[in-house]
């Protein structure tokens, strides 16, 4: 797998942590594909960092379920399979939906005022038809409503499987009328917040979830992969 070599990493934090956030990234953003196979030394020269570092990184990775490793043959960004898609989004559904409600029911005008700004980013990222910035916003509008739910195991829980989901989403696209769906849910969403009304919130980002399963599934099943059995 041919790697890039970016600019050196900050001192900022630990080079052990910078590494696992930007292999993350990476991961997430569809730089590095699912069920791409990595070595301890690609992702040294990738990050200009020593051995050390990355394998730590990876470990952690890995506990996070988004790396596959094995004895001397490195790691394996994990492959996605139908299968898969659907566990991940029936997580999503359970988590999303309660999160919804604690929102609504704890979500402080500050929080709201947030998550509408990122909602009219959002759209805006949409109307202009940029597929990073629509992955990154929607992610970011999802995580401020886990962080006003107050349930940060459910966050965590969140993000690990968002990240699997969003590198396929940004290799795969939308359909023609998701994107139109998708900001017109969210803005469903805030208002129930915003509302208290803690039952509608919950409806919505369940259906919402649903929504983006069947939506994601279609996708990949019209740019020819297997619905079933294979990797994605």
């Amino acid at each position: 797998m041919a790697l890039t070599r970016p600019s050196p990493l900050s001192a900022a934090a630990t080079a052990a942590d910078q590494v696992r956030e930007r292999l993350r990234e990476d991961i997430l953003t569809g730089r590095l594909a699912p069920g791409a196979r990595i070595t301890v030394e690609e992702v040294a020269t990738r990050y200009a960092v020593g051995q050390m570092p990355v394998r730590e990184a990876i470990r952690v990775l890995a506990g996070e379920g988004i790396l596959e490793t094995s004895p001397h043959r490195g790691a394996r960004i994990v492959a996605v399979d139908a299968d898969f898609i659907r566990n991940t989004y029936d997580m999503r559904e359970a988590l999303e939906g309660m999160l919804a409600e604690r929102c609504a029911e704890r979500a402080a005008p500050a929080d709201v005022a947030a998550m509408r700004a990122l909602v009219a980013a959002h759209a805006e990222a949409v109307r202009d038809g940029a597929r990073e910035r629509i992955v990154a916003l929607d992610r970011q509008l999802h995580l401020a409503l886990a962080d006003a739910a107050a349930n940060p195991p459910a966050r965590r829980a969140l993000r690990i499987g968002r990240g699997l989901i969003e590198a396929l989403r940004l290799k795969a696209g939308f359909s023609p009328t998701r994107l139109s769906r998708i900001v017109h849910e969210h803005h469903e969403l805030i208002e129930a917040i915003e509302a208290s009304d803690a039952r509608a919130a919950g409806l919505v980002a369940r259906l919402h979830v649903i929504g983006a399963r069947d939506d994601l599934l279609r996708t990949l099943g019209e740019r020819g992969f297997a619905d079933t059995g294979g990797r994605l």
